[in-house]
């Protein structure tokens, strides 16, 4: 059944006397890969012993900035005037962008008779061509910085270069979808194009199955460039529990919600998700490619469903022969299958963004519990074994609900469309983030 909770679309928020444009870290954005690298460092300066809150505020700061943004950053220079960025951040993203691991002491101290702004990079013309075109190249999913560098170095000198069978070949198969359908995938989803995917996919599988809009659509942003959608099924109900790492509660702060390193072909074939929501869906003329399966998570290119004159679906032999001769609007979806008692947890974990969620995972580590997109958990070991016993155990603390998590971090409910840096730094990330619901 398709949920009924269609949260009202918004994408600006209040953070004190200003307003702001609500952002996403999500691995679908323009600026995907970049925000995620600047996640990671704040999640490292976040749970250092010699954490250094300056740092990050200064790196959640910089999230927020370049979160806002609607094109693809491919230049250090579309930072330089964004509020928040400063000179430490801009060189991190300035070696990036350009492929490099960052050195702060190879700019702090440049070898002799180098001077700062060279250490940063070259003046060359036909470098900063092909850095250019490096660039462009990072905007098609799933090509990073290394994989561009090699094709520029191949020779490769645009977008459109890229469906030539000589660099063509050089890509993934991820990578050469992304290619495929560069075109569509750069375009914003609006949110009744959400809608309309979600109602289709609920009329089109089981009835038992309750379908859900979570992301970007859930925090109210009025566009996205991707679709995630949340599905529980009433027998779907064993909770996995997290690895044991001898209790350690900073296990996966910042994993990819339901990704499984699993790839037992027929482990993944006969999974409730790709038996009774994938296979149907790609049968009815919906799926053009799949990126990446698996049993609890789908990810991959859906042609978008239309409506006939009269207001019934398209048939279903029409939308194969439009997927096969590609025609249409074509969107990045994300499937995810949650557990029942589950879901609570796993609205938390889908709906995002990342800066909250490290936020949330990381309290909970400070309380001495591990929160996971299956739920809040506590380790219990032996007092009979030595210390650094592996032997233990996970206890399932709570799971089923937003409300319930949060409460046990000390929190009360956070409205999803306040889920984001603006409302952490409003609360101040030193402290607890309480706030009242409503």
């Amino acid at each position: 059944m398709l949920s009924r909770s269609l949260f009202r679309s918004t994408t600006f928020f209040s953070h004190g006397s200003c307003s702001r444009r609500a952002f996403s870290t999500s691995h679908l954005g323009p600026n995907h890969d970049l925000l995620q690298m600047l996640s990671q460092n704040l999640e490292r300066e976040n749970t250092s012993p010699n954490r250094n809150g300056y740092k990050v505020r200064a790196f959640a700061r910089a999230i927020e900035a370049i979160g806002t943004l609607e094109e693809p950053v491919r230049d250090v220079a579309q930072v330089k005037k964004l509020k928040g960025v400063g000179v430490g951040i801009r060189n991190r993203i300035d070696a990036f962008l350009s492929g490099k691991d960052y050195d702060p002491e190879a700019v702090i101290n440049p070898p002799e008779g180098v001077s700062k702004s060279k250490a940063r990079g070259s003046s060359d013309p036909e470098t900063k061509r092909k850095n250019m075109i490096t660039r462009s190249l990072q905007s098609v999913s799933a090509i990073g910085p290394r994989t561009a560098k090699v094709l520029v170095d191949a020779g490769c000198t645009s977008i459109g270069d890229l469906k030539k069978p000589k660099f063509f070949d050089m890509l993934s198969p991820s990578q050469q979808i992304g290619a495929r359908y560069h075109g569509h995938l750069e375009r914003p989803v609006e949110r009744s194009q959400a809608e309309l995917l979600a109602k289709f996919i609920s009329e089109n599988i089981s009835s038992k199955f309750d379908v859900e809009l979570v992301g970007s659509y859930r925090r109210g942003a009025r566009s996205f460039l991707s679709v995630d959608i949340m599905l529980t099924h009433p027998s779907h109900v064993h909770v996995p529990t997290p690895p044991s790492k001898n209790g350690s509660v900073a296990q996966g702060i910042s994993r990819t919600p339901f990704h499984t390193s699993s790839r037992k072909l027929r482990e993944v074939q006969d999974s409730l998700l790709l038996r009774d929501v994938v296979f149907p869906l790609e049968s009815r003329g919906l799926i053009a490619e799949t990126l990446s399966p698996g049993s609890k998570k789908w990810q991959g290119v859906i042609r978008l469903p239309e409506r006939t004159v009269d207001g019934t679906w398209e048939e279903r032999s029409q939308r194969i022969e439009r997927i096969r001769e590609q025609q249409g609007l074509y969107i990045r979806l994300d499937l995810n299958l949650a557990p029942v008692k589950s879901k609570g947890a796993a609205l938390l974990a889908l709906t995002g963004d990342k800066v909250f969620n490290i936020d949330i995972r990381t309290k909970a580590a400070q309380l001495g519990l591990l929160l996971d997109e299956f739920g809040l958990w506590r380790w219990t070991s032996d007092p009979s074994l030595p210390a650094d016993a592996e032997e233990g155990y996970w206890t399932f603390v709570e799971g089923e609900s937003e409300d319930a998590v949060l409460r046990e971090l000390g929190m009360n409910y956070v409205e999803p469309i306040k889920r984001n840096f603006a409302y952490l730094s409003n609360s101040d990330l030193d402290t607890p983030t309480v706030k009242k619901r409503g």
